[in-house]
């Protein structure tokens, strides 16, 4: 049984500050899966910022866009012919649709303290080896101590408040909102009851619209919050409670919403929430903060204990995480780099949990009414960015509620295949929300015709099985991936110019084209992402259906096809992959987005080895075009940089793009930034999987050991990373060299272990741990040895 009174383990990862958060990007994050917090941790006054996975605009609606295939065959002859320009008008006027609903924030928890002594020896920590948020601080002879955690196990935030003084805590609780509240005190509770809006625009509209908020539509909500303290008393305000001479305070909080599912409106249809939220409540309170805690850092450190990385220290270390990144500079502080790499963990362990809702672009963490991007998923990378480190890192669970969306979106995906394409199966194009809805969004097809948004997701429930090799799993989700690339067997269309099946229409990753005779324009037909796509797609949907040995017609009807899809093109002027089925340039070569690099990440097309001539093609693209300089190395800009650069397996300008990404994208609380003040967590997710894949990589059916090693982290170990087959890794590398690495099989089979240019291959027992080596005075008798120099 782990103990409550200490920290389970060593305090290894611990994120620590030496100043109170005092605004919402400072505050740490913490979360269940479900129920999110940020927690400023203030001397006078703590806000808590409070998430609930299901808050969200709108309702249930039929968003199909009937007439769009009435143009349809238009749009496709004038693109065949290369009128760009027009199709793009009929595209806009005609097939777009309306906006994607927005996550809502719940509100914040505010505790308000009575400290008239100054306040000295403050700390506020997120250690990540247990899950636990803890601020200490002195007023005057008085030690204060909150500890805080969302427990997965028990669905409520709780926190611990105590005073090294009897009677010594006096303070008040509040709770508010940005929606239509109505705060209430009684007893030991406070509650918040309210109203998401009925539709709600994304942030990038015209400011001057409101959200809206229908009679007898939208989401409801309620926050119960239980104030328990031991000694002293609770006298009752105006929608607070104030505790005067407590010993202890224990504050327990649940939230629910109405939500009841995709296709429930929850407001007609909707679950008794204030039912499910006294529940909780209850139920905590039953098992006291002891029991709540043990459960919590039981459950959590199953996941986050899988792992350990080493990647070196230096003087930094002993510096709070706000001067840590502010003085950050390339080649020192080593460790850095490793509490980034847990710190993905621990967002994906926080905000995507079996039975949770996938991580949006913010997690389960958003402050605005109208969030960026409207908080929602967006399906043309950053949803998927997420997901990157999800099985390297040994969270395989935490990739379920991903899975789930796109079972999820394969319903509304098969009436948008039908309604504007004529075609069976499903798809779905660039944005997603809490509805599922698949049309194309607002705005203009240069991001809205997107017609591999489900294609891309797909890729992610044939990942899960590679990683597990868990047939039952894949049968499960065999009809998903069979759904998405029968879409294409009947949308794809012959180029009259080239005699190639491509999507028609087209555009690529939002990025606009110059033709030769000076036409700007997005839509085309053909992108090389959509084919790098739709051909792994084809490939992902052979491979599974001869392992699970059924539909074997369709499987072979996707072999017939294949060979009819474009390959990769090499422009013979520039010597690079092109982006477009014809030779276009981009207007903006340099805004780091550059689509073609899919087939190379997280694709795996491109490699340097089975595909030379692609590599290097590619890599002359990413020398013209500079991914890793675009912006601010946030978001996807630093994330497709630097798992470009690890594929490439160049540890050198990996590491210039953790660099800037450091230098540049880090608010103070290490979370991710994105035009100097969105947070996106796809950028703390997709340099997680970059680092991960600098020590390890498996998508070319070998367990890579250092692939990318950076010359920034020359010695060093690391433990549970996991490879495609079913193996989970340790290694261990000293002043760049490879010492030892041991392989454990869970599943058995034939591996195929490379260490730079040398590769063995064996035949692994299920549950046996191989052990390979570079210095023979590391043999161990009680493990299978290989002997391994590069």
């Amino acid at each position: 049984m782990v103990s409550c009174s200490d920290s389970p383990l060593k305090k290894k990862y611990v994120l620590w500050f030496s100043e109170p958060g005092t605004k919402w990007e400072e505050a740490i994050p913490i979360g269940n899966g479900r129920l999110g917090a940020m927690v400023q941790g203030g001397t006078k006054q703590d806000i808590w910022s409070l998430n609930e996975e299901t808050l969200w605009s709108g309702y249930p609606q039929d968003k199909q866009n009937y007439d769009a295939i009435k143009y349809l065959p238009e749009i496709r002859s004038l693109l065949n012919k290369r009128k760009t320009k027009e199709a793009e008008k009929l595209i806009d006027a005609h097939m777009l649709g309306p906006w994607n609903e927005c996550y809502q924030p719940v509100g914040d928890l505010i505790l308000d303290f009575d400290h008239p002594q100054k306040i000295s020896g403050y700390r506020r920590e997120l250690n990540m080896d247990n899950g636990l948020v803890e601020i200490t601080y002195q007023a005057g002879d008085v030690t204060y101590t909150r500890e805080i955690f969302s427990s997965y196990p028990d669905n409520t935030l709780v926190a611990r408040i105590k005073a090294s003084r009897k009677g010594a805590l006096n303070f008040s609780v509040s709770l508010n909102s940005q929606l239509p509240c109505k705060v209430s005190a009684s007893g030991n509770d406070l509650t918040l009851e309210g109203r998401a809006p009925s539709h709600a625009y994304p942030h990038y509209l015209n400011s001057s619209l409101k959200n809206e908020f229908e009679l007898g539509k939208g989401m409801r909500f309620q926050v119960l919050s239980r104030i328990l303290p031991s000694g002293g008393q609770i006298t009752y305000g105006k929608g607070s409670m104030t505790v005067k001479g407590a010993d202890e305070v224990v504050i327990m909080l649940a939230i629910q919403t109405s939500y009841n599912g995709f296709d429930k409106d929850p407001y007609t249809e909707g679950k008794d929430y204030k039912v499910h939220c006294s529940d909780d409540i209850d139920k905590a309170v039953k098992k006291g903060f002891d029991q709540l805690k043990n459960a919590h850092v039981k459950d959590y450190v199953n996941l986050f204990g899988r792992m350990d990385i080493d990647l070196g220290t230096d003087s930094a270390t002993i510096q709070p995480m706000q001067e840590r990144i502010k003085n950050y500079q390339a080649g020192k502080d080593p460790n850095l780099a490793a509490l980034y790499f847990q710190f993905g963990r621990y967002l994906l362990i926080s905000s995507s949990r079996p039975g949770t809702k996938a991580a949006t672009l913010q997690g389960i963490w958003n402050k605005d009414v109208r969030p960026a991007w409207s908080s929602n998923y967006t399906l043309n990378c950053n949803v998927e960015l997420n997901y990157w480190p999800v099985n390297l890192t040994n969270l395989a669970e935490c990739h379920l509620p991903l899975i789930d969306l796109v079972k999820d979106l394969s319903v509304d995906g098969a009436r948008t295949a039908k309604n504007i394409y004529g075609a069976r199966g499903w798809m779905a194009h660039h944005n997603a929300d809490l509805w599922r809805t698949t049309s194309p969004v607002g705005g203009t097809g240069l991001w809205s015709i997107y017609q591999v948004g489900g294609a891309w997701l797909t890729q992610h429930l044939w990942e899960q099985y590679l990683f597990t090799l868990d047939k039952a799993y894949l049968a499960d989700v065999w009809p998903t991936m069979k759904g998405a690339a029968l879409y294409f067997v009947d949308a794809l269309q012959k180029d009259p110019k080239t005699g190639w099946l491509v999507t028609n229409p087209s555009e690529s990753f939002e990025n606009q084209y110059v033709r030769p005779d000076g036409v700007v324009g997005w839509a085309c037909v053909g992108s090389t992402q959509d084919m790098q796509i739709i051909r792994s797609l084809f490939n992902y949907c052979i491979e599974a259906s001869k392992i699970l040995g059924i539909d074997k017609e369709f499987a072979d009807q996707l072999s017939t096809m294949l060979p009819q899809l474009p390959p990769m093109l090499i422009d013979p002027v520039t010597g690079q992959i092109q982006e477009w089925l014809d030779p276009w340039q981009a207007v903006n070569p340099l805004n780091g987005q550059v689509a073609q690099g899919w087939g190379l990440a997280p694709g795996h097309l491109i490699s340097l080895r089975k595909t030379p001539e692609l590599a290097e093609a590619f890599r002359k693209t990413i020398e013209f075009r500079k991914p890793g300089e675009s912006s601010n190395s946030g978001s996807w800009t630093g994330a497709f940089s630097a798992n470009f650069q690890a594929r490439l397996e160049d540890g050198a300008n990996l590491q210039k793009v953790i660099d800037r990404h450091f230098k540049l994208a880090l608010f103070p609380n290490f979370a991710s930034k994105f035009f100097e003040k969105y947070w996106e967590i796809d950028g703390n997710l997709g340099i997680t999987a970059a680092i991960g894949e600098m020590m390890l990589q498996s998508h070319n059916c070998e367990v890579h050991l250092l692939p990318a090693l950076s010359p920034a982290y020359p010695t060093g170990s690391v433990r549970g990373l996991c490879a495609r087959g079913n193996f989970e890794v340790n290694i261990v590398w000293e002043n760049g060299v490879l010492i030892n690495a041991e392989i454990l099989s869970k599943s058995g089979g034939h591996c195929t272990v490379r260490y730079k240019e040398k590769t063995i291959e064996i035949l692994t027992e299920r549950g046996k741990t191989y052990h390979f080596i570079t210095k023979s005075n590391l043999l161990n008798a009680d493990k299978r040895i290989i002997l391994m120099n590069g």
